[in-house]
């Protein structure tokens, strides 16, 4: 008959160990499934959208106000306005090249290249024509549109058409994300398209590939930029692929104490409320990127306005605060 046998201490503390790394394993597993879910959330989102674009009647109006219909064919498209009633049509266009960059306000890497946009736009102008459309966007594409001044760099502006939000031109293109840009020549051509984002000399460079176009332009990263808002996952995207940057730093606006108890990565503290935030500021690199946050977003924005007012070139407003940033599961320091 077998007989029963007690483990030895030795074993039972093998055992031990199998049995936490197992929970380590598992719990790993599940961190890892959190962040894959976040990052899926775009992507879903975005094919949802795709095909809100072919499915839904939405989308806001059908026609211009003579009743000529739009249409988002991305070789002839013909789109309302997004600042104003006037149609923006690619036919309009005829005989000079063409770029047509897709953005949205909730698009982190929009925000990122636009500034070099705006420059290259302004150095090309009646040598190059560019088209900004609105797509795949819930938010205030318009305020975005705004905030860089792209009508004044020269942008024709259209929103998108199709679904809800609306993205039938956008989805034309079998793009996957956004920001997207795509280049036409002087017959309306479609020659190039890139999907991600462009830094300024990697969009000058396609000038002069596609249209033998050269371009000299301020470069956007020594310029003054607009405060740009930023939802907790885009400024920790753009934290994380920055990540050994020194210049980009994340700013905290809470007390000494709550700094304390936790922060972002690599945070600074800067204690809003006691009215030191100009003096301890004014010893910062003015070239270097900022995301500010306080406990809420009740109050950063604020200061954010008042640093670029101070001609810090690159300042980010973190939407929500500290608060949103824990809701959403990202990295907390202390």
């Amino acid at each position: 008959m077998a007989t029963n046998r007690r483990m030895t201490r030795a074993e039972q503390r093998e055992v031990g160990k199998a049995q936490q790394a197992v929970a380590e394993a598992r719990e790993e597993r599940r961190r890892k499934a959190r962040i894959g879910l976040v990052s899926a959330l775009v992507i879903v989102v975005l094919g949802v959208v795709a095909a809100l674009a072919f499915t839904s009647g939405g989308g806001g109006p059908k026609a211009d106000a003579g009743g000529t219909e739009y249409s988002a064919t991305k070789d002839a498209f013909r789109l309302p306005g997004l600042l104003d009633g006037r149609t923006v049509s690619l036919g309009d266009f005829a005989g000079t090249p063409v770029v047509v960059n897709f953005f949205a306000s909730w698009c982190v890497y929009c925000n990122e290249e636009l500034p070099g946009f705006v420059q290259v736009a302004k150095a090309t102008a009646g040598k190059v024509d560019f088209i900004g459309v609105d797509t795949a966007d819930p938010g205030d594409g318009a305020a975005m549109a705004r905030r860089f001044d792209l009508a004044g760099a020269g942008f024709a502006l259209a929103k998108d058409i199709g679904g809800d939000p609306p993205s039938q031109l956008w989805s034309s293109f079998a793009s996957q994300g956004l920001p997207v840009t795509a280049f036409y020549d002087g017959t309306g051509t479609l020659v190039d398209f890139s999907g991600g984002m462009l830094t300024q000399t990697e969009l000058e460079q396609r000038l002069q590939t596609n249209f033998g176009v050269a371009v000299t332009a301020p470069d956007a990263s020594q310029l003054v930029a607009p405060v740009i808002p930023l939802i907790p996952r885009g400024a920790f995207e753009l934290l994380r692929t920055h990540a050994n940057d020194p210049s980009f730093v994340p700013v905290d606006l809470r007390s000494a104490a709550d700094f304390a108890q936790g922060h972002l990565p690599g945070a600074v503290n800067v204690e809003a409320s006691r009215g030191g935030v100009a003096a301890a500021v004014a010893t910062l690199d003015k070239s270097a990127s900022y995301f500010l946050y306080d406990a809420t977003g009740a109050g950063s924005t604020t200061v954010a306005d008042a640093m670029h007012a101070a001609g810090f070139k690159h300042v980010y407003d973190i939407q929500g605060g500290y608060a949103a940033w824990i809701q959403q599961g990202l990295p907390n320091a202390t």
